[in-house]
């Protein structure tokens, strides 16, 4: 269910990726068709003045006038009657002609096209309605060409797109002469509202990453929660169920038995009962270790004098031969830490050691020092554990679900979390290393640059 959900998320995540990418794209493409209608305007305009230029400066050359019929190239704050004046009108048999490619096809040869000027003006046009940009010019005709560049720089243009489009337009009737415009598309184009979008749009997909990422929480929550529901009625159903059942059975028969031989059955159900008893016990533990109520008592002490008697109590054991080996990096290290949980959980991995260990047990026990810890490794030559498994053995009630390790010994799943418990309250941490039929080796690791603090929470 949990990998089903993640996979809709990110479906629904790429989905919206691809929509926005669209939507983004047909943005830019219609801030470049209005860049482009707008330029072609201005070049046209731009060609326009250049005319007017020439004429203006043959109309005081030559005393020469030209007036246009409906035509936007006469000056109007001109007042002076012209000496000569030729008046161009249009009728039905030149509908499709210009004033302008009349005089440009008239002064071609005598007077041509200043290239120049003509980037003077676009360029002017340009930057005053506010489409500065760099473009390269090309004037042709039948007997010439050549071309200018204007170029605004890095400000004008966006660093990495150097996308451009091209103008052409025929200057004469005989089309011999033509200007021919490149025109890169200016930052313009690409940022306006662009970067609004942009960022709602990165606003959004970082909020729908963070849903998902809490979703994915809050199930691995629900499935962590499921799971342990699971592990306390198995440990009901198991773990309690036989004590219980001794415990009765051992109350009847002693009931029923002789003076001499109830005592032994009322015995056994005593042993059963404080076996629960230690149960409950422990359970109370770790609930107050969860709620941090039950502060550390820090101290300097050996690492040796915690791991000590537990060798000691384990080379008196008749159950099996053990063989219990220990190593020092550095004779007298000393660690600074609640010296009884400290020793506790090192005395639960010695006994899980032997307890799942063969016979004989053999067991090796090293400490020393790495980087800003003082660590404690305990290696077996038992039954390992599964690596499905072995992000599963720090959980409350959780028990490796095997059979040898059923066969090897009856616990409560309570050891090894109250291990993790430990180390993290003394801002450690805990490495494993296992393979199945080729034994365990778990590694303490105490946090020593507190040393000397006063005594807190776990």
């Amino acid at each position: 269910m949990l990998s089903r959900s993640l996979s809709l998320s990110i479906i629904a995540i790429l989905f919206l990726l691809v929509l926005q990418g669209v939507w983004l794209f047909r943005i830019i493409d219609n801030e470049m068709n209005n860049f482009r209608s707008g330029t072609e305007k201005i070049l046209y305009e731009a060609i326009n003045s250049e005319l007017y230029s020439r004429v203006v400066i043959l109309e005081e050359k030559d005393n020469f006038r030209v007036t246009f019929s409906n035509n936007t190239l006469v000056d109007p704050e001109k007042k002076s009657e012209p000496s000569q004046s030729i008046d161009f009108k249009s009728d039905e048999t030149l509908t499709g002609i210009s004033m302008e490619d009349i005089l440009q096809e008239a002064y071609k040869n005598s007077f041509p096209l200043n290239l120049d000027t003509l980037t003077a003006h676009f360029s002017h046009l340009m930057d005053k309605a506010g489409k500065a940009s760099s473009f390269k010019l090309n004037y042709t005709s039948s007997d010439t060409s050549y071309n200018r560049y204007f170029d605004l720089g890095r400000k004008g243009r966006f660093p990495l797109i150097s996308s451009s489009f091209l103008i052409s337009k025929p200057l004469s009737l005989s089309k011999d002469l033509q200007v021919d415009a490149e025109i890169f598309y200016p930052r313009s184009v690409y940022k306006g509202d662009l970067l609004t979008i942009l960022s709602i749009s990165l606003a959004l997909t970082i909020f729908i990453l963070m849903s998902i990422i809490m979703q994915a929480r809050m199930l691995m929550k629900q499935l962590s929660i499921a799971r342990f529901k699971e592990n306390i009625t198995h440990f009901l159903t198991h773990e309690l169920r036989s004590p219980l059942q001794s415990s009765i059975t051992n109350l009847e028969v002693g009931e029923m038995a002789d003076k001499q031989s109830s005592s032994y059955f009322l015995g056994k159900a005593k042993e059963q009962l404080y076996f629960l008893n230690g149960l409950i016990e422990k359970i109370l533990d770790i609930n107050k270790f969860e709620k941090k109520s039950n502060p550390l008592n820090k101290s300097a002490f050996g690492l040796y004098e915690a791991i000590e008697p537990h060798i000691a109590r384990h080379n008196l054991s008749t159950i099996k031969k053990i063989s219990i080996s220990f190593s020092e990096q550095k004779q007298g290290l000393t660690v600074f830490g609640d010296k009884l949980h400290i020793s506790n959980s090192i005395g639960n991995l010695i006994d899980n050691a032997v307890k799942y260990s063969g016979d004989p047990a053999e067991i090796e026990i090293e400490c020393g020092v790495r980087d800003k810890y003082y660590y404690v490794s305990v290696k077996d030559n038992g039954l390992g554990i599964p690596r499905e498994e072995q992000g599963k053995i720090f959980e409350k009630f959780y028990r490796v679900n095997r059979k040898e390790h059923s066969q090897k010994g009856k616990g409560f799943g309570l050891g090894l979390n109250y291990v993790m418990w430990v180390v993290k309250s003394h801002k450690g941490k805990i490495e494993l290393e296992s393979e199945p039929g080729k034994g365990s080796c778990f590694t303490l690791l105490f946090n020593n640059r507190d040393h000397g603090k006063e005594n807190s929470s776990g």
